[in-house]
């Protein structure tokens, strides 16, 4: 497994949407964010291209958080 995303403790994704869907999303986060999906995540993808903070409803697939989980 890889090392976790140096930026997980203060993802606005995590911080802002995952505690609300748990334990839906837990997989999700181990996926992206400690595992083999790290290379794919478009977070962390926006992190290091853009040197800034991607917007916290863009999920790590590049998809948009869905709606009702959005408020």
């Amino acid at each position: 497994m890889s090392e976790k995303c140096r930026f997980l403790d203060d993802c606005a994704f995590v911080l802002m949407y995952v505690n609300r869907v748990k334990p839906h999303w837990d997989d999700f986060i181990k996926l992206y964010c400690n595992g083999e999906f790290q290379d794919v995540c478009q977070r962390l993808k926006w992190f290091t291209e853009q040197q800034t903070r991607p917007p916290a409803e863009l999920m790590p697939t590049g998809h948009r958080v869905p709606t009702g989980l959005d408020t």
